[in-house]
């Protein structure tokens, strides 16, 4: 079995009067020694955009068959697939099984030697025609999943367009459905996608977006992805925090390998006697303490992820004999806590304690003003005000050396000349690709591991 383990990263002294706690967990899941290597019950679904623009130029839509094809054979034995073929509907290619009343028979199918060549085969007549709605693409890989309920389902959705043939409420509504379901990674092809429609599907579903610019690397990328999902060992995983009386998460994000924010994800139970006993409430009790949990998707085994939890607290007296805990952190698998750390947190008049700043709450605070840094700046060098762009984008150059991020400053560079990284001095570049401008947007999110001083 994988096993995990807990840390907190925090500064325990506050101020007097102080009512926001602040701490880094970091969550590691081992895996046992023997341990197979793909987890029980793997699902994948491949969503491919089929579209009209796909076949223009018809490289787009060769490069789409050949790096599933490609993905198709890094599945491992006894992974149960799909592939969709998205348009203005949704197709199953590949198993087909048919029609009844006019609406096809969902399935998936057992990964061999036999049925990955007919996958191939199927994904070989694929032709280009049609509009792009992918909500329907999203509602077929749910029904795929529901024949397979109870394993690690992932689905990877590629597009090079927009989702112009239906109305913005239909996907909101399907995601709503698919929450749970399934995880879903977007990749956006080219550069005439909208990084805000597939964001709200890989947020939700909690995935992720990149984008895919040229052809030549559509491969590498989907069998990328394909290696990571064959690796995943735990099918759901929540991290659940318990406050006491008079407390409550602010927020709760994950902060590495990337910034996603969870808070709105939050599912409020109440224990009763036992903090594994999992009962979903309609009306909270105020006089007993309250556990929060958040999704956190599939594990591999030998995975780190890092998440800031700030929680708001009923200041106590001066003193180290007035010491509380401000919560409790649980990892939590099939309904069983599998390991815990407390958050702690002690009031004193003592500057020099409450001045300090822990060096993962530092550097990941930073992370996170990185990311949000980044997409201000873009936003703001979008509407034409080129004064708040070099402000936030100069200030992203700045975090990004002080963390060593070194990925995010080369993607600046295609955007910004830099001047003085350490004062986050920088000039707009005046004639910058669409290409560029997406490619930093798009992984503004991503975060480097604790390393170095902390950020100023």
């Amino acid at each position: 079995m994988t096993t995990f383990s807990a840390t907190v990263h925090q500064n325990v002294y506050l101020p007097p009067g102080a009512t926001a706690v602040h701490a880094i967990v970091s969550v590691q899941a081992q895996p046992a020694e023997e341990e197979a290597a793909a987890g029980p019950g793997t699902a994948e679904v491949i969503m491919l955009d089929c579209s009209g623009s796909m076949g223009s130029p018809w490289l787009k839509m060769e490069s789409a068959r050949v790096a599933t094809g490609k993905a198709i054979d890094r599945l491992q034995d006894g992974t149960w697939f799909a592939i969709v073929a998205g348009t203005s509907f949704a197709r199953l290619i590949y198993p087909d099984r048919g029609t009844v009343d006019g609406e096809p028979v969902l399935g998936l199918a057992y990964a061999s030697d036999g049925t990955r060549a007919a996958a191939k085969d199927a994904i070989g007549r694929l032709t280009a025609g049609g509009g792009t709605a992918i909500s329907h693409w999203l509602a077929m890989a749910r029904g795929l999943f529901e024949t397979r309920p109870g394993g690690i389902n992932h689905a990877l959705l590629l597009t090079d367009g927009q989702d112009e043939g239906e109305e913005r409420a239909a996907l909101t509504a399907e995601l709503e459905r698919c929450l749970g379901r399934f995880e879903c990674d977007c990749r956006g092809f080219g550069t005439d996608w909208d990084q805000a429609e597939l964001r709200e599907i890989s947020d939700a579903l909690l995935g992720t977006t990149d984008i895919i610019p040229e052809p030549s690397q559509m491969d590498a990328e989907f069998e990328a992805i394909v290696r990571r999902t064959m690796s995943k060992q735990v099918g759901s995983v929540f991290l659940q925090v318990m406050t006491p009386l008079g407390a409550s998460v602010r927020f709760f994000k994950q902060v590495s390998p990337e910034v996603v924010d969870l808070t709105d994800k939050v599912t409020w139970r109440q224990p009763a006697g036992l903090d594994h006993d999992w009962r979903t409430v309609t009306a909270i009790d105020p006089g007993r303490p309250l556990v929060s949990a958040y999704p956190t998707g599939s594990w591999s085994g030998g995975e780190d992820r890092e998440y800031h939890v700030c929680l708001q607290v009923t200041p106590q007296e001066i003193g180290e004999d007035h010491e509380v805990r401000a919560g409790r952190v649980a990892v939590v698998v099939e309904g069983q806590n599998v390991a815990r750390a407390p958050i702690r947190a002690s009031w004193t008049d003592d500057a020099d304690q409450t001045t300090r700043i822990d060096h993962a709450v530092a550097h990941y605070t930073g992370q996170e003003e990185l990311a949000i840094s980044i997409e201000e700046g873009l936003e703001a060098r979008r509407a034409g005000d080129s004064h708040t762009a070099t402000r936030k984008l100069g200030r992203a150059a700045q975090l990004a050396a002080a963390a060593g991020n070194e990925q995010t400053t080369r993607l600046l560079l295609r955007v910004v000349d830099i001047e003085d990284a350490e004062r986050g001095t920088v000039r707009l570049k005046s004639d910058v690709s669409k290409e560029d401008l997406m490619t930093l947007d798009t992984r503004s999110r991503k975060t480097v591991r604790l390393n170095g001083p902390p950020v100023r």
